[in-house]
């Protein structure tokens, strides 16, 4: 029984340019979103307690 993935792909075959704008304009959108939700999870708890750190050192 011969694996139907190995032929994904073969000949390789160049990308339209429209499709790889589209994967690249979505790939830009995906890591603003990320960097937008860190700016308000990870990064607010690292940045609240530095200023109380900063605060109590007054």
């Amino acid at each position: 029984m011969d694996n139907p993935f190995k032929k994904i792909g073969h000949p390789p075959q160049p990308v339209p340019k429209e499709l790889k704008k589209k994967v690249m304009e979505d790939v830009a959108a995906f890591q603003f979103f990320m960097e937008l939700a860190g700016l308000f999870s990870i990064n607010y708890a690292k940045a609240t307690e530095s200023f109380f750190k900063r605060r109590n050192r007054d």
